[in-house]
């Protein structure tokens, strides 16, 4: 441990950050909400502050300052399809906001008609709404415990064949952390005449991917840098160039053309033809030397460790009286360190809310957009299903179904673990006086304290932050 703490000690950016509790105390904050945010690496943090001086337009200058950003842009491109092993020569990588982003771009841009697309209902909604809105997707179905099943798959790329044209998966799931054999899935893929994308804003983080695997390349990669360590607001899309060659841009305006007049317009080739206006070269560059010291520090190792993490903490949260997970467990099914659970009796919001206030301890709650799973998870039917909806139709959040969720980086420890088991065993323990701390607020669902101690804290703090005076 000693040595992973002082790993992270030195890498790592705000890990000593104190936050208040309710009984007034300053705390150590833990960070357990990595599946939606991981904290900044120092290297990364470092590089973009020694960067700034030098940072100008791409594309659209020919100062000195302008030509180094446009070569640097150039080059950040490029490490970024080496380190998921992708030929240049054969894909591009395109620079976009997030996954999310990415993935409807991709929804945009593949000429995919009306039911020729197949994702599953274990994904987020970022690979789902944009397949089941525009292209009226078909869903593989899931086992009971929450996993992919590949026999309704291939049932389903047997019987549509050869209409299916694109399977569209997560490489791991962001509700219960399990990984998709996407070796596998892409085999069955281009067996039966389909492309395979993959949602890798869960799975790249955590585990050493590349799109060239030993028997079949991955089609498409979707994934998200502030998920990476990098937090300034860039993804990318890796796929074959010949599939942006051509086609009408998701977005169209500076930088998408070659020429442009009053008679027609001539698009530009990829991957300018799809990255419109002044590119996001700080966000690329964070992006480029957080994956740099992944590679430098062995992505692999630091897997391993949180691995570690996860049947650790499997297994602990087994002794916590009336706690039940979702997924099936790390010792028999390849998960990375995503865990969902309920406290029986608890509301989900005023588990997190507690382990927030009285804690110190940052997890995420509800049904991390991710419905149609966590909905599968919790085994509602579908009149419960109807109820929730009709609920959250007229504005009310306060009764909605959901979980609450823990989530690892490399940097954290086992003794981090044992302080949650100690808190949710505090609020097993002492549940009655607990929630009389707390009140919800119908519109948001979340839980707060009756005090509002800590939400006065906040917006001072924001405050002094900004330097901004009512």
């Amino acid at each position: 441990m000693n040595n992973w703490h002082h790993l992270a000690q030195q890498e790592v950016v705000g890990l000593q950050t104190k936050v208040p509790l309710l009984d007034g105390r300053l705390i150590r904050y833990i960070n357990l909400d990595n599946a939606a945010t991981t904290p900044p690496l120092r290297a990364v943090a470092q590089a973009v502050q020694s960067f700034l001086p030098w940072y100008s337009s791409v594309h659209r200058g020919f100062g000195y300052k302008s030509q180094l950003c446009t070569e640097l842009y150039t080059r950040i491109r490029y490490l970024i399809l080496n380190f998921f092993g992708a030929d240049p020569e054969k894909y591009t990588a395109l620079f976009v906001k997030n996954a999310s982003e990415g993935l409807n771009k991709l929804a945009h841009r593949l000429p995919i008609a009306e039911q020729e697309a197949l994702s599953s209902w274990m994904e987020h909604h970022s690979n789902d709404l944009p397949w089941r809105l525009h292209k009226q997707a078909k869903f593989i179905e899931l086992t009971p415990e929450g996993t992919l099943d590949l026999g309704d798959l291939e049932t389903k790329l047997k019987t549509s064949r050869p209409r299916i044209k694109l399977i569209t998966i997560c490489g791991a799931s962001n509700v219960t952390g399990v990984v998709n054999p996407l070796q596998t899935i892409t085999e069955l893929a281009h067996y039966y005449g389909a492309q395979l994308t993959g949602d890798a804003a869960q799975l790249a983080p955590h585990f050493p991917l590349r799109l060239a695997g030993p028997r079949a390349a991955i089609d498409y990669l979707v994934l998200s840098a502030h998920k990476m360590y990098a937090p300034f607001g860039s993804g990318v899309l890796i796929g074959p160039r010949e599939t942006f060659r051509t086609g009408t841009p998701a977005e169209v305006g500076g930088g998408t053309v070659l020429a442009c007049s009053r008679e027609q317009v001539v698009f530009a080739p990829p991957p300018d033809r799809d990255e419109a206006g002044t590119p996001n070269l700080i966000g690329a560059y964070a992006f480029a030397v957080a994956l740099q010291w992944l590679a430098q520090n062995n992505l692999t190792r630091l897997a391993k460790h949180e691995d570690q993490l996860t049947r650790y903490a499997f297994t602990r949260l087994q002794t916590v009286p009336g706690l039940v997970l979702y997924g099936p467990s790390p010792q028999r099914y390849p998960r990375i360190g995503v865990i969902s659970f309920n406290l029986e009796g608890i509301p989900h919001g005023l588990v997190a809310a507690y382990l927030s206030f009285e804690a110190g301890i940052g997890v995420r709650h509800g049904c991390f957009c991710a419905r149609p799973y966590v909905h599968h998870l919790l085994g509602l039917t579908k009149a419960e299903i109807s109820f929730y909806e009709s609920l959250a139709k007229t504005g009310k959040k306060c009764e909605l179904p959901g979980m609450v969720r823990i989530s690892f980086g490399f940097y954290n420890t086992k003794e981090e673990i044992d302080l949650l088991i100690e808190a949710l065993k505090t609020l097993r323990a002492e549940e009655k006086r607990i929630k009389n701390r707390y009140r919800i607020d119908p519109v948001t669902g979340e839980y707060l304290p009756t005090s509002g101690k800590v939400k006065m804290f906040i917006a001072q703090h924001t405050a002094d932050l900004f330097n901004l005076r009512a």
